[in-house]
């Protein structure tokens, strides 16, 4: 069982791979690997010390007046500002999408960051080279209302969608296409990313990217989670003149300073509905207490957000999931013997388990970890959810669930039901001993025939698409394992510090396990130093599971 959508991770073969070389004064200095080939999606990791203070405010013009140093072609044409923050060290992060005329490149991304005193120390991320060259005609032939309804005919979609379906127009695999997203309930969810020819309406590629997460006032109450442990709520209360109920008492928590707050609904063991949709409906009692059987998830969930929410604001000073503040929703009960939960782009979901294999998923603050650092990533790197960037995707959200349920190295053992751990299943996976655990038995033949989770690249699962989204929950175990080898060296503290950095800083899109290696040891050394104890202990993991360039 997973707790998330899959993706799909084979390395990007070809891709001219770049390291960091000794600097000289003003310019870039990398080094191309003689072997590889010339392909469109170039990936860039370069750093530069100029020695100049404010050499430049504009990110496209250093870009540009490095392009030759970067190989890359028409930079300052193509390449819009797309974000800039200045994090906690001062200094600054820069993302550019390339564009066609004026329409984004899907998965192109580059971020300069700037030091505290304006020198830019690091340029990495994807640009096609061969789309900048030439001339692609932008005008859709297609209207966006055909596409979206060939998409949903793709996906075979139903006719209620949780949140409006999305239409843009993107350059996406050199050609003109309409990116469509899906999203809608059922007992196979979705969050589904179509993408159609703008000009003959074919589909070109699709991936489900869901990732298996009057006036009120705030007062305390307490409540039985799902294990019987005690839970101490913040939670609020709100008398209805209209109606003869009187005061009533919500899951919601509206404690913490510019939040939208903390709210937990009810699904009431529905697949979709056309009259309650997601999030549902907001727990409530007629009392502060809150300890039938039935709201134990909702409990847990509530409990287990705060949390998680309490950790990213205490250790990385990041307001909620986006970072400003917005409404962490929590649903539970969704579906009947639900063995999963997921971040939907928008929210978590629990279901309640079919209590063989299962318990309610809302009873792991694991779970909750994994589910909402989904959301952490959806709003920083957006690591596309297949292939590598899809393992990474789930590797960052396994290792912070780790970080913050840290009573052990395991992923989902407070869910895992009686039948489950009768058989030798106490956890979903494992970050310290990732071999104890079997893989799906049709995943076995594309790995190297052990059929257990891999903990080193020469363990890695080439899986197709249509499996796991290539291995995203798989081959993620890798990095798990090398953040746990890191972890019992500097602690978890540091080991949080230097992953969150690469999540948040430097890891765009369609990152790789070597773009993550690259993107770990820069946080490190921005962190603590090239020549620290926790950069040496950083590279050791990554050594220890065969992520060496």
């Amino acid at each position: 069982m997973v707790l998330t959508a899959s993706l799909l991770a084979s390395p990007f073969a070809g891709t001219p791979a770049y390291g960091l070389q000794p600097q000289d004064q003003g310019t870039v200095q990398l080094q191309k690997n003689a072997s590889a080939s010339k392909i469109d999606h170039r990936s860039v990791f370069a750093k530069t010390v100029t020695g100049k203070k404010n050499d430049s405010t504009d990110a496209v013009l250093f870009v540009e007046q490095q392009k030759d140093k970067l190989s890359l072609i028409n930079p300052e044409k193509n390449l819009k500002v797309k974000k800039k923050e200045t994090d906690e060290l001062g200094m600054t992060h820069v993302k550019l999408q390339q564009t066609k005329n004026g329409i984004p490149v899907e998965n192109s991304e580059l971020i300069v960051h700037y030091d505290k005193e304006g020198a830019v120390q690091t340029i990495n991320g994807y640009y096609n080279n061969e789309l900048a060259a030439k001339e692609i005609d932008t005008a859709p032939v297609v209207s966006a209302g055909k596409a979206l309804d060939a998409a949903k005919r793709s996906v075979s979609a139903p006719e209620i969608f949780e949140y409006e379906p999305k239409t843009d127009l993107v350059i996406y695999q050199d050609q003109l296409a309409y990116k469509v997203n899906l999203n809608f309930l059922g007992e196979l969810p979705g969050n589904w990313f179509v993408f159609i020819n703008a000009k003959t309406g074919e589909i070109v590629d699709q991936y489900n990217g869901l990732m298996h997460a009057d006036e009120y006032k705030a007062s305390k109450g307490s409540g039985i989670g799902v294990k019987g442990d005690h839970r101490v709520l913040n939670i609020a209360h709100k008398n209805d003149k209209d109606t003869k109920g009187g005061t009533e008492f919500y899951l919601y928590d509206k404690s913490h300073e510019n939040t939208e707050g903390l709210l937990t609904y009810d699904f009431k063991n529905q697949w979709r509905s056309s009259t309650v949709r997601l999030p549902g409906e907001l727990f409530k009692s007629n009392d502060a207490s809150f300890k039938s059987d039935y709201e134990r998830a909702g409990v847990d969930a509530h409990y287990n957000s705060k949390k998680v929410y309490d950790y990213y604001m205490n250790e990385h000073g990041r307001n909620s999931i986006d970072g400003k503040g917005m409404a962490i929703i929590s649903t539970v009960h969704y579906g009947e013997n639900y063995n999963n939960a997921f971040w939907n782009g928008q929210q978590m979901t629990y279901g309640d388990g079919d209590g063989k294999f299962m318990i309610s998923l809302s009873a792991g603050l694991d779970v909750a970890a994994h589910e909402m650092t989904h959301g952490v990533t959806t709003n920083t790197s957006n690591l596309q959810y297949r292939f590598e960037s899809g393992a990474l995707n789930e590797a960052f959200s396994d290792i912070f669930g780790a970080l913050i349920d840290d009573n052990d190295w395991e992923v989902g053992e407070d869910i895992m039901g009686a039948d489950a751990v009768a058989t030798g299943r106490d956890a979903l996976r494992s970050l310290s001993n990732p071999r104890r655990f079997p893989v799906n038995a049709a995943y076995t033949p594309y790995g190297d025939g052990n059929g257990k989770y891999p903990q080193h690249m020469d363990e890695f699962y080439h899986l197709p698409l249509n499996l796991d989204n290539g291995g995203v929950h798989i081959n993620s175990s890798i990095i798990n394992h090398a953040a746990y080898l890191t972890g019992i060296e500097i602690g978890r503290e540091k080991l949080g510090k230097i992953y969150y950095r690469a999540l948040t800083v430097y890891l765009t899109p369609t990152s790789t396990f070597s773009d993550a290696r690259k993107a770990l040891l820069q946080s490190a050394a921005d962190l603590y130093g090239a020549e620290s104890a926790e950069y040496k202990s950083t590279e050791a993991g990554l050594n220890g599971v065969g992520i060496i360039e």
